[in-house]
């Protein structure tokens, strides 16, 4: 219907969402089990990270203005279909209630996670293609991606980014699960595109560092240098395990650590930050280097059309990008980079290993002449 927008539709899943809760809230509780408080809390928690969705969300373009009024076909279809389901779920525990409020069912559980998870991607998807619109009517390259945009802005800031900080921005822009027997996918909220570690165990959450004495100034025939498996971390190396494969969702909250393509706290003693952390293969169980998460989720873009793996930008590049004048965070920067980047995790890992050869630890004890 044509008076429909963005906010309207938030605000009747909202509604939808806060009757259900009441319901709970309200019923006898005397012969409640945990799975009546388990789906109690799930209600809360669903809409609690709604309203932070829709408070924090237009922040990111350029206020709530833009966002609650936006009538994009595709946004208002996807709430639509999260409005019709958010009614039948809220009549679901009415019809509980009226019932006897006996043993719940455990479905209703899952539901409401579902429930939750379309809804939170739902407003990101939205919040894109208000992004989209405004960055496609001022500027001439492509739009990057919003998820992409919330990462980065964290290392176009001065000083160290903290742990928090990361793994916050992580979490915002999408999740980490498994794809197949043995890689690991990140997919965003935002952009719905795929980045993809292949041949991984578990998803390493530190970066590797390198002290001065693994970083030789010059060629010595007589040193055997460490080889990339070897590189001493400045803490023991942690994991986020994905060898259960019943679990298919990864928790980007466990994605952390100091890293990405700007101001970082962790860097080499060399000036440059470190890209590289220790992962373990999946197939056979030897240490492998890979591009740290953080680094290649601050610098994706959104697929091409017909296409679902993300391209990633190299942020050690020169001139990655510049700001002009300007209000807004966003509106100051300026790219210029080749807009294409790399397509995938693997190429943007042997770019960096070519062209970036300084930040790499040497893996041969052949000296290069």
């Amino acid at each position: 219907m044509s008076h429909e927008t963005v906010g309207s539709l938030l605000a009747i899943i909202a509604n939808s969402l806060n009757d259900g809760l009441r319901i709970m809230m309200f019923a006898d509780k005397r012969a409640w089990g945990p799975d009546e408080f388990e789906q109690l809390r799930l209600l809360e928690e669903t809409l609690d990270e709604a309203k932070k969705d829709f408070q924090e969300l237009p922040a990111l373009v350029n206020g709530r203005f833009y966002y609650e009024n936006d009538r994009t076909n595709e946004s208002l279809e996807d709430l639509r279909i999260i409005c019709t389901r958010t009614e039948l779920h809220a009549q679901t525990f009415k019809d509980w209630v009226r019932s006897g409020g006996g043993p719940i069912d455990g479905n209703l559980a899952r539901e409401t996670l579902a429930l939750r998870r379309e809804l939170h991607r739902a407003q990101c998807r939205a919040a894109r293609r208000v992004h989209v619109a405004q960055q496609m009517a001022t500027a001439a390259a492509p739009p990057r991606c919003l998820g992409a945009l919330q990462v980065q802005r964290l290392y176009q800031q001065r000083g160290p980014v903290s742990v928090d900080e990361e793994r916050l921005a992580c979490a915002q822009a999408g999740r980490f699960e498994r794809f197949g027997e043995t890689d690991i996918a990140f997919v965003c909220d935002f952009c719905d595109g795929f980045l993809l570690w292949s041949d991984l165990r578990a998803m390493p959450t530190t970066r590797l560092r390198r002290t001065q004495q693994q970083q030789p100034s010059r060629v010595d025939n007589d040193i055997e240098p460490p080889s990339a498996t070897s590189t001493t971390p400045a803490t023991a190396p942690e994991y986020l395990d994905s060898s259960n494969k019943s679990s298919s969702h990864i928790s980007s909250s466990n994605i952390g650590s100091s890293g990405g393509g700007g101001n970082s706290g962790d860097e080499d003693n060399g000036g440059t930050p470190s890209w590289e952390a220790h992962g373990i293969a999946m197939t056979s169980g030897e240490g492998k280097t890979i591009v740290f998460a953080p680094i290649a989720v601050a610098n994706h873009l959104p697929p091409d059309a017909g296409e679902w793996r993300s391209r990633v930008l190299c942020p050690y590049c020169d001139e990655y990008y510049y700001e002009e004048q300007g209000d807004d965070d966003m509106e100051r920067v300026r790219y210029a980079q080749d807009d294409g980047g790399f397509d995938g995790v693997r190429t943007f890992q042997e770019h960096l290993e070519w062209s970036h050869t300084s930040m790499v630890p040497r893996t041969s004890s052949c000296s290069v002449m």
